[in-house]
Protein backbone atom coordinates (compact mmCIF):
# COMPACT_ATOMS: atom_id res chain seq x y z
CA UNK A 1 0.00 0.00 0.00
CA UNK A 2 0.81 3.54 -1.19
CA UNK A 3 0.53 6.61 1.21
CA UNK A 4 -2.46 7.79 0.69
CA UNK A 5 -4.45 11.21 1.66
CA UNK A 6 -7.50 10.00 4.19
CA UNK A 7 -8.91 13.22 4.99
CA UNK A 8 -8.26 17.43 3.71
CA UNK A 9 -9.88 19.63 5.44
CA UNK A 10 -9.74 23.82 4.70
CA UNK A 11 -8.15 25.94 7.16
CA UNK A 12 -7.97 29.41 5.74
CA UNK A 13 -8.07 31.89 2.79
CA UNK A 14 -4.52 33.55 2.18
CA UNK A 15 -5.04 37.33 3.03
CA UNK A 16 -1.74 38.14 0.76
CA UNK A 17 -2.17 36.24 -1.79
CA UNK A 18 -5.82 36.69 -3.28
CA UNK A 19 -7.19 33.37 -4.54
CA UNK A 20 -4.68 31.18 -2.34
CA UNK A 21 -6.49 28.32 0.58
CA UNK A 22 -4.36 26.69 3.20
CA UNK A 23 -5.33 22.92 3.56
CA UNK A 24 -4.89 20.64 6.22
CA UNK A 25 -4.16 17.61 4.94
CA UNK A 26 -4.28 13.96 6.54
CA UNK A 27 -2.13 10.92 5.17
CA UNK A 28 -2.05 7.41 5.65
CA UNK A 29 1.47 5.93 5.48
CA UNK A 30 2.15 2.48 4.65
CA UNK A 31 2.39 1.39 8.17
CA UNK A 32 -0.74 1.98 9.08
CA UNK A 33 -0.06 5.11 11.05
CA UNK A 34 -1.49 8.96 10.35
CA UNK A 35 0.08 12.39 10.00
CA UNK A 36 -1.44 15.80 8.94
CA UNK A 37 0.51 17.86 7.02
CA UNK A 38 -0.51 21.52 5.37
CA UNK A 39 -0.87 21.75 2.30
CA UNK A 40 -1.24 24.98 0.07
CA UNK A 41 -2.83 25.97 -3.51
CA UNK A 42 -5.43 27.58 -5.62
CA UNK A 43 -7.94 24.22 -5.04
CA UNK A 44 -7.65 21.46 -2.92
CA UNK A 45 -6.07 19.43 -6.06
CA UNK A 46 -3.60 21.92 -6.68
CA UNK A 47 -2.29 21.72 -2.71
CA UNK A 48 -2.15 17.95 -3.32
CA UNK A 49 0.41 17.59 -6.25
CA UNK A 50 2.41 20.14 -4.39
CA UNK A 51 2.28 18.23 -1.69
CA UNK A 52 3.09 15.09 -3.80
CA UNK A 53 5.62 17.04 -5.80
CA UNK A 54 7.74 18.16 -2.64
CA UNK A 55 7.67 14.38 -1.30
CA UNK A 56 8.95 13.31 -4.78
CA UNK A 57 11.93 16.26 -4.57
CA UNK A 58 12.62 14.89 -1.07
CA UNK A 59 13.26 11.25 -2.07
CA UNK A 60 15.50 12.57 -4.83
CA UNK A 61 17.56 14.83 -2.42
CA UNK A 62 18.03 12.47 -0.35
CA UNK A 63 19.15 9.92 -3.44
CA UNK A 64 21.53 12.75 -4.88
CA UNK A 65 22.61 14.15 -1.28
CA UNK A 66 25.14 11.49 -0.49
CA UNK A 67 27.51 12.81 -3.36
CA UNK A 68 30.06 14.90 -1.97
CA UNK A 69 30.36 18.45 -3.76
CA UNK A 70 34.17 17.17 -5.26
CA UNK A 71 31.79 14.45 -6.62
CA UNK A 72 30.19 17.09 -8.74
CA UNK A 73 33.00 19.46 -9.40
CA UNK A 74 34.28 15.73 -11.13
CA UNK A 75 31.64 15.05 -13.04
CA UNK A 76 31.02 18.99 -14.68
CA UNK A 77 34.58 19.17 -15.63
CA UNK A 78 34.57 15.69 -17.33
CA UNK A 79 31.70 16.94 -18.98
CA UNK A 80 33.54 19.70 -20.44
CA UNK A 81 36.37 18.53 -21.02
CA UNK A 82 34.50 15.93 -23.23
CA UNK A 83 33.00 19.15 -25.16
CA UNK A 84 36.07 20.28 -25.52
CA UNK A 85 37.52 17.31 -26.71
CA UNK A 86 34.78 16.69 -29.13
CA UNK A 87 35.17 20.30 -30.25
CA UNK A 88 38.89 20.18 -30.90
CA UNK A 89 38.31 17.05 -33.33
CA UNK A 90 35.96 18.41 -35.56
CA UNK A 91 36.28 22.17 -35.48
CA UNK A 92 32.48 23.03 -35.30
CA UNK A 93 31.90 25.79 -32.39
CA UNK A 94 28.43 24.45 -32.36
CA UNK A 95 29.30 21.95 -30.40
CA UNK A 96 31.07 23.73 -27.69
CA UNK A 97 28.40 26.98 -27.40
CA UNK A 98 25.39 23.71 -27.38
CA UNK A 99 27.42 21.50 -24.66
CA UNK A 100 27.71 24.39 -22.66
CA UNK A 101 24.54 25.84 -23.35
CA UNK A 102 22.46 23.06 -22.55
CA UNK A 103 24.42 21.82 -19.79
CA UNK A 104 23.03 25.37 -17.87
CA UNK A 105 19.68 25.13 -19.04
CA UNK A 106 19.16 21.68 -17.43
CA UNK A 107 20.97 22.84 -14.70
CA UNK A 108 18.65 25.37 -14.48
CA UNK A 109 15.64 23.39 -15.01
CA UNK A 110 16.30 21.12 -12.15
CA UNK A 111 17.28 24.04 -9.84
CA UNK A 112 13.74 25.21 -10.56
CA UNK A 113 11.76 21.92 -9.99
CA UNK A 114 13.79 20.76 -6.83
CA UNK A 115 12.44 23.98 -5.23
CA UNK A 116 9.54 23.67 -2.49
CA UNK A 117 6.71 24.69 -3.93
CA UNK A 118 4.05 23.55 -0.65
CA UNK A 119 5.30 26.66 1.06
CA UNK A 120 2.81 29.48 2.77
CA UNK A 121 1.72 31.70 0.16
Amino acid sequence: MKRKAIHAELRKESQTFDGWLKYEVTIQNPDGSVEKVPAYGRDLQDALSRVVHDEKVEKIQRKVGFVPIWGWAIAWFGYLGFISYWWQASQNTDILAGGVLSAMVILTMVMLWTKDRNVEK
